[in-house]
């Protein structure tokens, strides 16, 4: 029979997963910083991922030209969204969420069943004290 401290153990690692995943969604994003154009060019995006501050660090730069100007935006923004992707995603271990749900399943099917059994013995037993066989 599956017993209590197996059932307790099982439901105390679920729970245990399921606030990891709460952990982590709930964890702040740090704003990020990339720069371009040998450092002239600045982009920090903000804990909500969009563009919080936009900086030329040295005012010749704007005289490089429009398509040099474009090619280097683009640049910064996109190692700005990088190091983002790469901050959220870095370190930190996926819980299997498929396999709590299998656990926490088994545990429900093993409950039922052995509720099932001990009603089944409590009416034997209650057959016999009645005068049943």
């Amino acid at each position: 029979m599956f017993g209590e401290d197996a059932i307790a153990q099982q439901l105390a690692e679920a729970r245990s997963a399921l606030d990891e995943v709460r952990q982590q969604q709930g964890q702040p994003v740090q704003p990020v910083t990339a720069e371009a154009a040998d450092g002239r060019i600045q982009v920090t995006l903000g804990a909500n991922g969009r563009v919080e501050r936009f900086r030329f660090l040295e005012e010749r730069v704007l005289k490089e030209g429009t398509e040099f100007l474009e090619a280097e935006i683009a640049k910064v923004v996109n190692a700005a969204l990088d190091a983002r992707t790469e901050a959220l995603t870095a370190d930190v271990p996926t819980p299997d969420l498929e396999a709590i749900g299998e656990a926490v399943a088994q545990i429900q099917e093993q409950g039922v069943r052995q509720m099932r059994d001990m009603t089944a013995q409590i009416s034997a037993v209650m057959q016999k004290l009645q005068g049943g066989s």
